[in-house]
């Protein structure tokens, strides 16, 4: 039967050879994580950055209310750094079966 997909058809022969090795690569692109959200699906990466953005706002106010925000040095940088943190572990929490 290989001989067979291996005929003289030219490039055809190729394709049917690397399908196992395509269906490996592709093989975790089955589902998409999504979640319904009042009737909307949405990507679940999606309400991770959500989570994440709101509770690096909510860090933001609670250092502004100690005074400590002055001593955060780059805070752009650290408020990214926080909600990639927080975003990351929300999707390990929830989704990281």
């Amino acid at each position: 039967m290989t001989q067979y997909l291996r005929s003289s058809r030219g490039r055809g022969g190729q394709l049917v050879r690397g399908a196992p090795a395509l269906a490996l690569v592709l093989g975790g692109c089955t589902r998409a994580p999504l979640q319904d959200v009042l009737g909307s699906f949405f990507p679940s990466w999606m309400l991770c950055l959500t989570v994440g953005s709101a509770c690096a706002a909510l860090l933001r106010v609670l250092l502004g209310m100690c005074r400590w925000d002055q001593a955060i040095p780059a805070p752009i940088v650290t408020y990214l750094a926080f909600t990639v943190a927080v975003t990351f572990a929300v999707w390990l929490l929830f989704f990281g079966h």
